[in-house]
């Protein structure tokens, strides 16, 4: 027994003379790993690992460095900084927590005396803080985050010479101060500009840049000596009309339609509403086409004429398009929503031959959005994969519900379009109504080539609409596999027969939860709520 104890003492002794022994960037790229409280605690492990924590080069504080107590955390904070040894690299700390605000002067007047290349703040919105001046003597800083303060910079301050990344988020800036920190920092890759106070119009220089997002309410965005820009994301929040009248919000679109080498285009929000608001010219075509452009995000009302008409020229002027993701709006029901039918039965888009993947959410099987998707799926020959996430009726008034439910439908008969290449198609927040049924089962009838079909209820109670789909979908596709992810929501949170008039089926046991094929349609960056009605 005792013999057996000596060989277990002697074995922990030799794995932590391993530990012991590591090299230096091993055990910190280990310790890199952990959360800070975490990475502190191995100090226990040994005499060599006491201080090893101390060298860390990224600090990362969040609400649980320490315990829910204010104090606690700010002075766990103080620890760390004081007994820390060597240079800092990375400071980031994320509290949705009130924090005094001297507390942020003190940690970014410390910080001044390292190198810091990252810095970032990501704090609570309540109350004002007024960024602290020491952090514009970041010489060497190369990535900046903040949210929910304001900057104002010294007279003395002139840029961040090495910044190559800014993601600021709800910050109150002046304009000439944004414009002098983007002027004054020539490498910027990457910038993320969301919700900005004060910031009517926007004017970017950074010939380096190649990502850019912009959210918020902007009178005008101007776009200069930006020639490596491949990635933009505008979005506009809603506003009142009147004050939208005031304002040009084509210029908006129209700077990012200029852009020669733009590969990815996100476009959220009401801004192509507003570009109608506000009389936006539309040309036949652009001037030139976006022969780089290869993915599009855009988010319109499916059954306006405004929208299609300015989604339809982004589509004829993008020959590369390989990846469509559509975004449905909702708002109040548009008086021409019979003269987008007639022009949609009128027109045709020509065949994209490079377009493979098409995702659509917030759809509702109403007439008009069936009337645009048979428009554009008559333009898809080489379609390969296809997600359809239908809308979230969850959150309506019962009686909405049922007027949503009675809009829905559309003229299956009159559906001649065929999917030969589509291998995969994906159903999601499948509420089982009838119009969704027939619309799932218009999609499989038309896809000869169909290998998967992934489907995932919105609920455990399935109606017998979806069962009778998933039995003919069995008897109709004898060679594609179809496969039923688990329910977005259990069955205590399901409709409770609300939608349709036939009972339910509960097959909670049923669902195979195979994830592997949850990322076979990826989610984009950046995304709206729809507005309701």
């Amino acid at each position: 027994m005792e013999r057996k104890q000596t060989k277990n003492k002697k074995r922990m002794k030799l794995e932590l003379d391993r530990l012991s022994n590591l090299p230096s960037d091993v055990t910190e790229q280990i310790l890199s790993y952990l959360p800070i409280k975490e990475a502190v605690r191995t100090s226990i492990l040994s005499s060599n690992w006491r201080h090893k924590w101390a060298t860390l080069r990224r600090l990362v504080f969040d609400d649980k460095t320490a315990k829910r107590n204010s104090i606690r955390r700010e002075r766990a904070i103080d620890h760390v900084l004081l007994l820390h040894r060597g240079p800092i690299n990375t400071f980031k700390l994320s509290s949705e927590e009130y924090i005094h605000s001297y507390e942020f002067d003190r940690w970014i007047l410390y910080l001044s005396g390292f190198s810091i290349k990252e810095f970032i703040l990501e704090r609570h919105p309540s109350g004002s803080y007024s960024i602290s001046s020491c952090l514009f003597s970041y010489k060497d800083l190369n990535h900046l985050g903040l949210r929910n303060c304001s900057l104002n910079p010294p007279l003395t301050f002139k840029g961040f010479a090495m910044l190559k990344s800014l993601d600021i988020r709800n910050v109150s800036v002046a304009k000439d101060v944004l414009e002098k920190i983007i002027v004054g920092s020539p490498l910027p890759e990457r910038m993320i500009l969301f919700d900005l106070v004060s910031v009517g119009v926007l004017e970017v220089d950074a010939p380096n840049l190649q990502l850019l997002k912009v959210v918020g309410v902007f009178e005008e965005i101007k776009l200069q000596n930006v020639p490596n820009l491949v990635n933009v994301s505008i979005g506009q929040k809603r506003i009142d009309y009147k004050e939208v009248s005031r304002r040009n919000s084509s210029k908006l679109l129209q700077y990012f339609l200029s852009l020669p080498r733009i590969e990815r285009l996100t476009i959220e929000g009401c801004l192509l509403e507003q570009c109608v608001v506000n009389s936006f010219p539309l040309p036949a075509e652009l001037p030139e086409p976006l022969s780089c452009l290869n993915f599009l995000y855009i988010s319109m009302r499916l059954n306006s004429l405004d929208d299609i008409l300015v989604a339809t020229l982004l589509l004829k002027s993008s020959p590369a398009l390989q990846a469509l993701e559509i975004e449905v709006r909702h708002g109040n029901k548009s008086n021409a929503e019979e003269q987008a039918t007639d022009w949609l039965n009128k027109n045709r888009l020509w065949e994209f031959t490079q377009l493979r993947r098409l995702k659509v959410t917030g759809f509702s099987c109403v007439t008009g959005e069936v009337n645009f998707l048979d428009y554009l799926f008559s333009s898809l020959p080489a379609l390969q994969e296809l997600e359809i996430s239908f809308r979230d009726k969850k959150n309506l008034r019962k009686q909405k519900r049922k007027r949503v439910d009675a809009a829905a439908g559309g003229d299956s008969s009159n559906r001649k379009c065929t999917f030969n290449q589509l291998r995969i198609m994906k159903v999601t927040n499948c509420s089982g109504v009838k119009a969704e049924a027939c619309f799932i089962r218009f999609l499989l009838s038309s896809s000869p080539m169909l290998n998967t079909m992934i489907l995932q209820p919105v609920s455990a109670g399935i109606s017998w609409e979806l069962v009778e789909l998933m039995i003919w979908f069995n008897r109709y596709s004898a060679h594609a596999e179809l496969k039923v992810l688990k329910p977005l929501c259990p069955l205590s949170e399901s409709y409770n027969g609300s939608y349709t008039e036939g009972r339910y089926l509960s097959t909670t046991e049923s669902y195979s939860d195979d994830s592997s094929h949850s990322d076979d349609f990826s989610d984009s960056d950046e995304s709206f709520d729809s507005d309701d009605d």
